[in-house]
């Protein structure tokens, strides 16, 4: 963590600024280890370099707690301010292993997701990132902050599960990329932090997805931008026999998931992937095929199957998962205050939407 950040971070229990204690550090600049503090008592630990921004932080690093015990309050565990309910609670902590367990197996950066970022951004374009501050939430393994921040002056990313340590380790690299591991609900954040907000296939998969979104756009500054993307109600059959199988997938042993996701990307790449890869090149087969062809066989076609096998993971694994309409995405950037909206599908699978922060219509609007 470099040591600027913490003008950046603010306590998730009362929202106050926070000190620095610095117990391990690669030069003056970054922090390996150390301990965030804040007026009121609560305690955060930085582990490996990022900030560990959660209620039960000290619970998920006992190694941290273990080696610098000397150094933490008698009571180290933060509590959370307002309580979720058990069932809430249950599924939050198993979309946080089930992710944490994703990320980290498919942690590769295995080809350019540059093109596919820009279409679910659209249409924000690299122009409108650059001399800004942003944020990615929920950045999953970093695939898609890796490349906003070519762009951008400074972005900062915030994943909830262990994920957190492979976008650390793909874009440590990157001198204007900074991370936190925290809670969409409870983002450790000044309001007006950023100068553009975008969460990408993340907000489908909380509990409560509209609170997401009220919790993420206060932090965009200004005539400032928050973009989402979620899945779409578009395919119900499809949807509907996913829900069927992921009701007995989520139950079952992650280990025995990914086997499963294997078997489906394998069966899904060479029963349709590889022969539209073939036949497409054939002068009286290739252009009826473009016409039939759907669209998702033509995305997965660009890339390795490791994004296939990802892909599968996600769809099996997932506890949650909610699915829009273009109306409810309309009505959800509305609610918020959100001025200049704009709602567009990227193919059958998904809805993209942007929408301006605009204090002076959400007066108006009071």
């Amino acid at each position: 963590m470099r040591h600027d950040f913490i003008h950046i971070l603010r306590c998730i229990r009362c929202s106050g600024s926070l000190e620095l204690r610095v117990l391990d550090a690669v030069d003056d600049q970054r922090v390996t280890d150390g301990l965030l503090d804040c007026r009121c008592g609560a305690v955060y630990p930085i582990v490996g370099s990022i900030p560990r921004m959660l209620a039960n932080a000290f619970e998920l690093n006992p190694d941290f707690v273990r080696k610098y015990h000397d150094h933490l309050p008698e009571d180290h565990q933060v509590k959370e301010p307002i309580q979720r309910a058990e069932s809430a609670e249950r599924l939050s902590k198993k979309t946080q292993r089930n992710f944490g367990y994703q990320w980290t197996t498919f942690s590769e950066m295995s080809c350019d997701f540059g093109d596919n970022f820009w279409n679910y951004l659209y249409p924000s374009t690299p122009e409108s990132f650059q001399g800004r501050v942003g944020l990615d939430a929920g950045c999953g393994f970093g695939r898609h902050i890796y490349h906003a921040a070519t762009y951008a002056k400074r972005m900062v990313g915030m994943d909830f599960s262990q994920a957190i340590e492979s976008t650390h380790e793909n874009t440590k690299h990157l001198p204007n990329v900074d991370l936190v591991q925290a809670d969409i609900y409870s983002p450790p954040f000044a309001p007006g932090s950023f100068d553009f907000v975008y969460s990408v296939g993340v907000l489908h998969h909380l509990p409560d997805p509209e609170k997401g979104v009220r919790t993420l756009v206060p932090l965009v500054k200004d005539d400032g931008a928050f973009s989402l993307w979620v899945y779409s109600k578009t395919r119900w059959a499809i949807n509907y026999g996913l829900e069927a199988l992921r009701s007995l997938t989520t139950r079952l042993p992650l280990p025995f998931v990914k086997l499963l996701s294997f078997v489906g990307a394998l069966l899904d790449r060479y029963a349709f992937v590889v022969p539209y890869q073939i036949l497409r090149h054939l002068p009286f087969i290739g252009p009826p095929l473009e016409k039939v062809t759907p669209p998702r066989v033509k995305n997965y076609s660009q890339y390795p199957f490791q994004v296939l096998y990802a892909d599968w993971f996600d769809r099996l694994a997932a506890p949650i998962r909610f699915y829009y309409n273009e109306d409810e995405v309309s009505k959800l950037m509305d609610s918020v205050g959100l001025s200049a909206v704009t709602v567009s599908s990227t193919g059958n699978y998904g809805w993209r939407a942007r929408g301006i922060n605009n204090s002076v219509r959400k007066g108006m609007r009071v």
